[in-house]
C-alpha cells in the first residue's frame, strides 16, 4: 500500500513538471524512466573528485551523486546505502569519512552497481522547498525520522540508510552523542566508535535475507 502511495505520487510529480515545461495540460503519460544496469555509472565518471572537494574524503571514494530518480530506484528495489546530506552540514564533514572506512572496511567496493557505492542525495534544496521530491522521500522514510518542532517527520542530516531488495534494514542519523559541537572533529575514539555503528549496520544490510 505504503509504495502504490508512492508510485501515485511520483507519477503526480512527473506530470507536474511536464506540464510545467510545456505550458499546456499533460495530454498522455510521459514513458517510464527506464535503469539500464549496464550503464549504472553513466554521468558519475568524476562523481568521486567532485565529493572530495567538498567532503573531507579520498579521492577514491565510493560516493557518487545521486539524482532523485535513483535515490528513489534504491528504495524501491535496490541494495546499498543512501545518504541525506548538504555542503554546509558540518557534521557531514565528520560523518562521511567514518562512511568511507567502513565501507571499504566491510568490502563493499568488491560489488557492482549501486551496492559497489554509497549513494549521496542532497535534501537541502528539496526540503527548504518542502516539495514533491521531498515528500516522496519522507513517505518512504518516515518511521525512521525525527519529528520537527510542528510535529512533522523531518530528514536531518547526516542520515545514512542501508537497504536491501528496497526494505530499510536500517540507518544512523548523526555521528555519536559525545560530540557535542559538530563542527569539532571527530577524536580517533569517537571515529572508531562511528566506524563500528556503520559495519554493524552494513553487515545487517549483508546477513538480510529480504
Amino acid at each position: 500500500m505504503k509504495k502504490q502511495f508512492i508510485s501515485l505520487l511520483l507519477l503526480a510529480a512527473v506530470c507536474w513538471s511536464v506540464a510545467c515545461a510545456s505550458g499546456n495540460s499533460v495530454e498522455q503519460s510521459p514513458s517510464p524512466v527506464v535503469f539500464d544496469p549496464t550503464d549504472w555509472m553513466l554521468g558519475h565518471e568524476n562523481d568521486a573528485i567532485a565529493f572530495a572537494e567538498i567532503y573531507p574524503v579520498s579521492t577514491n571514494n565510493p560516493f557518487i551523486i545521486a539524482s532523485f530518480d535513483e535515490a528513489v530506484r534504491l528504495f524501491e528495489f535496490g541494495k546499498g546505502i543512501l545518504v541525506f546530506g548538504f555542503p554546509e552540514c558540518p557534521r557531514c564533514r565528520n560523518a562521511f569519512p567514518a562512511l568511507e572506512k567502513a565501507f571499504f572496511e566491510m568490502g563493499m567496493d568488491s560489488y557492482d552497481g549501486f551496492t559497489g557505492r554509497i549513494l549521496y542525495y542532497d535534501i537541502y534544496a528539496d526540503r527548504d522547498e518542502n516539495n514533491e521530491r521531498y515528500q516522496i522521500l519522507v513517505e518512504y522514510t518516515k518511521e525512521f525520522l525525527q519529528l520537527d518542532d510542528s510535529g512533522n517527520p523531518r530528514i536531518y542530516s547526516p542520515d545514512v540508510y542501508f537497504i536491501n531488495a528496497g526494505k530499510i534494514i536500517g540507518n544512523h542519523m548523526d555521528t555519536v552523542p559525545s560530540l557535542t559541537n559538530p563542527r569539532d572533529p571527530l577524536n580517533e575514539e569517537q571515529e572508531t566508535e562511528l566506524i563500528a555503528i556503520y559495519m554493524e549496520l552494513i553487515e545487517k544490510m549483508e546477513d538480510c535475507a529480504c
